[in-house]
């Protein structure tokens, strides 16, 4: 069974032949171009500009002190939306022809920045909360002009690439709760949400997969509505085993394993780290169905942990999925 039969059969929400790791099982290309740059400080496509972080693996974040706009005033004026006509893409374009075997294996695009996380990077994140209290209607109407580049940019993508993911970012929660008031996303975000989804199906991605980070298991009934295929990130702030138990027919998961405690945690020991994947498997694929390892494992700042952790799901995927069909529990050998 090649990789990409695999993943067909986990998005089709039947039981694969191994457990997969997004980054060894699918080619990936990254929005590097427009949306922010990688790991440098520097300009994206919008002119808004960014700071590495040295000491976070040179991630990047938003210049706090170079806000285009503080409110919605004339904010059509002041926005300044990419010409994707004059965006150089030849790095993506060279990018995809190293993608050599595409019977064997899917392509992933990933999508940095979404709709609602352009608006706080333009505007101040608490210029952009302030902005949806007090003047929802001005904000939906930002966010919808957003989502028409994002769609004219993921056509652009298509065309140069063919991806089969798109991988959308777009967090909607902190640890604790979500931003906003769960109408504020079904009546502004949730919409426009679903009009990216319906036009990448159109351009020919199957399917779209959403990262959000935080805690958002209130939101998941509403945000099923979107077509969403499944959920990158999957944070252990959320009750994910009665997220699994609820919604584990209708969403992939798609988590980057425990980043924020054992992999994230110098001096994790072999043991620590084999019985945290082990625990997420049995937890998100509990019935043998819907889990795809995301490479999000590969932001871990201890890369030895990131090491452990990649070695045994590589070593105990397809054992894990061979009990899975048996009707037993795997209890695999951990090293000491």
């Amino acid at each position: 069974m090649t990789e990409r039969e695999n993943m067909e059969l986990i998005f089709q929400h039947k039981q694969p032949d191994w457990i997969p790791h997004l980054g060894n099982d699918t080619y990936g290309i990254r929005d590097y171009i427009v949306e922010r740059p990688i790991m440098t400080t520097g300009d994206d496509a919008w002119g808004c500009h960014w700071i590495s972080c040295p000491t976070a693996l040179n991630i990047t974040h938003p210049d706090t002190s170079d806000l285009k706009f503080e409110d919605l005033d004339n904010w059509r004026e002041k926005i300044n939306i990419p010409d994707l006509d004059k965006v150089d893409f030849t790095p993506m374009i060279e990018e995809a022809k190293a993608f050599t075997d595409r019977e064997r294996k899917m392509t992933q695009y990933v999508s940095l920045n979404g709709i609602f996380e352009r608006t706080h990077i333009l505007m101040g994140f608490e210029n952009a909360l302030c902005a949806c209290m007090e003047e929802p209607e001005k904000f939906g109407e930002m966010l919808k002009a957003i989502t028409e580049h994002k769609i004219r940019l993921y056509k652009k993508v298509f065309e140069i690439a063919q991806p089969d993911i798109l991988v959308y970012h777009d967090d909607m929660a902190t640890q604790a709760s979500q931003f906003l008031a769960t109408d504020f996303y079904k009546e502004y975000l949730f919409p426009q949400y679903k009009r990216i989804v319906d036009a990448a199906r159109e351009m020919g991605y199957k399917y779209v997969i959403h990262h959000s980070c935080g805690r958002i298991e209130k939101l998941i009934p509403d945000w099923l509505s979107c077509g969403f295929d499944g959920w990158d990130s999957v944070m252990p702030c959320n009750d994910l085993v009665q997220v699994k138990k609820e919604f584990g027919d209708k969403i992939v998961f798609m988590p980057g394993l425990d980043t924020q405690g054992v992999l994230g945690k110098v001096g994790s020991s072999r043991q620590e780290i084999e019985k945290m994947v082990v625990r997420w498997m049995n937890m998100l694929a509990c019935d043998g169905t819907g889990l795809i390892i995301d490479a999000t494992v590969a932001y871990s700042l201890n890369p030895a942990n990131e090491a452990v952790c990649l070695e045994f799901i590589e070593k105990h995927g397809k054992p894990f999925m061979d009990a899975k069909k048996a009707g037993i529990e795997y209890v695999p050998e951990l090293e000491v």
